[in-house]
């Protein structure tokens, strides 16, 4: 799949939400900021990466990477390129990587080593975004981000 021209930063995305669109009916959007405005999505996504436990998110640099991956996640951008393009060429993708500057190789060993932590924070946003929601509808959404951002970076490595 190749990338579009560039301009916006949907433009230069190798992988877009539709892409993995199939056409069934969600309770949750795929982007999350049809619900909420981007600002409150962005407050959210840092206090819930701020609270991660020490062995997920060590140090800043682990905390400000998961959440650029909570925010992308969010937001339904999910391969690893894209998301080292993201938080060069979008403001609030950037303003959560703080001083990293993450490559695509940290997004994917990020995403691989702490799986379950990102999919139980992951349910936490959507959650708070999508109050009528179930535990059981946002785990199982949770669980479908991880795996189209698998999917994607599979794709592209193939």
């Amino acid at each position: 799949m190749e990338p579009e021209s560039a301009g916006s930063s949907d433009d230069t995305l190798v992988f877009r939400r539709s892409d993995f669109d199939d056409g069934s009916p969600h309770v949750v959007p795929e982007d999350l900021r049809e619900v909420l405005s981007a600002v409150r999505l962005v407050r959210q996504v840092e206090a819930i990466a701020g609270r991660l436990p020490d062995i997920v998110a060590p140090n800043s640099d682990a905390r400000h990477l998961a959440a650029v991956l909570l925010w992308c996640l969010v937001t339904g951008r999910y391969g690893s390129w894209d998301i080292q393009a993201l938080c060069d060429e979008e403001p609030l993708c950037h303003h959560l990587a703080g001083s990293i500057q993450p490559t695509s190789a940290d997004v994917h060993r990020f995403r691989r080593e702490q799986t379950s932590a990102l999919a139980e924070a992951l349910r936490e946003l959507l959650s708070l975004a999508v109050p009528a929601g179930t535990p059981d509808v946002w785990q199982a959404e949770a669980i479908r981000r991880l795996d189209r951002a698998r999917q994607a970076d599979a794709e592209v490595s193939d």
